[in-house]
Formats: structure tokens, sequence, C-alpha cells
């Protein structure tokens, strides 16, 4: 089950404390500032490893709050198949599989499945092989939306574990109008109903999926990784691996604020799960 390649699809088998939306905020007034890191993240929802290495962010952000401000976390959701690929009930995951053929669903299933899922287990992520692959493109409108209003992460991680944990559908639409109303309330319900109603919703999510893989340069996730503004980066990474972990973005955070108290600028770098496939 490795990271999910545009061009080989393994997919799913292959401060000083947070807001109100999560995310660490800049020190208060006559403290001081610290550096602030920002994360821009191509995700999947079929995907896994997507799940793994938002989990992973998650835990390392909270170790690093009282050295770290964060800014919020810029999403391109990703479709890895078109839709329609799939029916609307989904396919089983163990079906998806053993359509690779006897030797690789063999592979997948006994070896490559049972790795992801244990480092899921490390971070604290129950994977359920019952879950059905369906295509994303509603539940992608809804992170558009959710990313408007200011509660993208939120709305990612809940419906990963949704999905990857309680096997839910991620495009039912009542359960997408419920995790937004809860998270920002009735105008983000009202943006939601707008954008999957609109006859450019295809058209948007197909631009959005073409952005992502310019961006790859291997699978998803892709992670970026920048300390001290979004464009002039400052962090990077010093070791192999990927975002599999907490240690992964430790390290690097490790780094930006080791960087910052010296006053030296380390470079950006693009941090994709394609490093580290177990």
């Amino acid at each position: 089950v490795g990271p999910r390649s545009a061009e080989h699809p393994h997919r799913p088998c292959s401060a000083h404390g947070p807001s109100s939306n999560g995310q660490v905020m800049a020190p208060a007034c006559g403290k001081a500032a610290m550096p602030t890191v920002h994360v821009a993240v191509v995700l999947d929802f079929m995907c896994p490893w997507s799940f793994i290495g938002m989990r992973s962010l998650r835990l390392a952000r909270e170790r690093f709050s009282d050295r770290l401000a964060f800014a919020p976390v810029a999403f391109t959701p990703f479709e890895f198949d078109p839709p329609g690929t799939y029916p609307a009930e989904g396919t089983d995951w163990t079906d998806y599989c053993r359509g690779y053929g006897e030797a690789k669903a063999k592979f997948l299933l006994e070896d490559k499945l049972p790795r992801a899922f244990a480092l899921g287990r490390d971070v604290g992520i129950d994977f359920k092989l019952e879950r059905r692959i369906v295509d994303t493109m509603d539940v992608n409108t809804a992170l558009v939306v959710a990313q408007e209003h200011g509660v993208a992460e939120e709305f990612v991680e809940q419906t990963l574990s949704g999905h990857f944990e309680r096997l839910e559908n991620p495009n039912e639409p009542s359960a997408l109008r419920a995790r937004l109303e809860a998270l920002a309330g009735s105008p983000a319900v009202a943006s939601l109903k707008a954008a999957l109603a609109s006859p450019e919703k295809g058209a948007r999510n197909a631009a959005r999926t073409a952005a992502a893989r310019r961006k790859l340069t291997g699978g998803v996730p892709h992670f970026e990784v920048r300390c001290g503004g979004a464009e002039g980066a400052d962090l990077c990474l010093a070791a192999p691996g990927g975002p599999t972990s907490a240690g992964y973005f430790e390290a690097l955070f490790k780094r930006c604020a080791s960087a910052a108290a010296g006053g030296a600028g380390v470079g950006a770098e693009a941090c994709e799960a394609s490093a580290a496939d177990p």
C-alpha cells in the first residue's frame, strides 16, 4: 500500500495554544514572535497515506506549539480516478486489490496493507479493511468550501476518520452538510449547496486535479513545509523519509525552530509520501 502515484495506480492498495479552529496562533503582543510554519498539502480522500500524513502532522504540531506558530494548512484535493470509475455504492477494498490478479493481490493484502495499518496504529488510526472506494468529486468540493470558511483541517481529519475508521461514504450529502454546519455554521452549508449544484462542479474538480498533478513529483499526499513565510521558504528535510510518522514532521519543525533561534536560513523542500513507502 504505497503512496498513490500519478503514473502507477497502486491507489488505496498500493503562542501559545490552538485557536477555536485548531490552528496554533501567533504570540500575543509583548511576547517574542515565533517563526510561522506554512504547510500545503495535496491529498486524496481515498488514500490511506493522506490520513496517516495528516494525523502525523497534527501530532507533531501539537508538540511544537510552544516554539512555532502555524498558519492554516492549505489544501488541494486530488481525484485519482475520474468520476464514474466506481459504482455509486463504491468498490470493496479487498475486491479492488484482487482486481490486480492473484499474485499482486496476495502481496497487497498480506504484506503492504498490514504494514500500512501498522503505521496507522502508531499514530492512533484504526483502519478498517471493509471500507469501500468511491469517487471524491463531492467531498473535494466540500473541502474547498471548508477552506473558504476557515475549517479545512478539521473537515479533512473528520472526513478521513469517518471513511477509514467508521466506513462512511465521504460523499454522503447529509454528512457533508452536518459536518460543515457543526464546524462553520449555516453560511458554510449554503455555500456547499451552491457548490454541489453548480454546473461547473465537474470542471472545477478536474482543474484542481490537473493543478495538483503539476505539483507532484511522485505520489500523494504531497506536503510542502515552509518556515518564515509562504513564499520565502526556510525549511527542509535533512534526512530521508516521508510523512508517515509524527517524527518526520518533528524533525522538520525542530530544524525550523533551531534555524530561527540561530538566525540561519534553511531551504524549502517538497515532502512526499513516495519517499517513505514502507
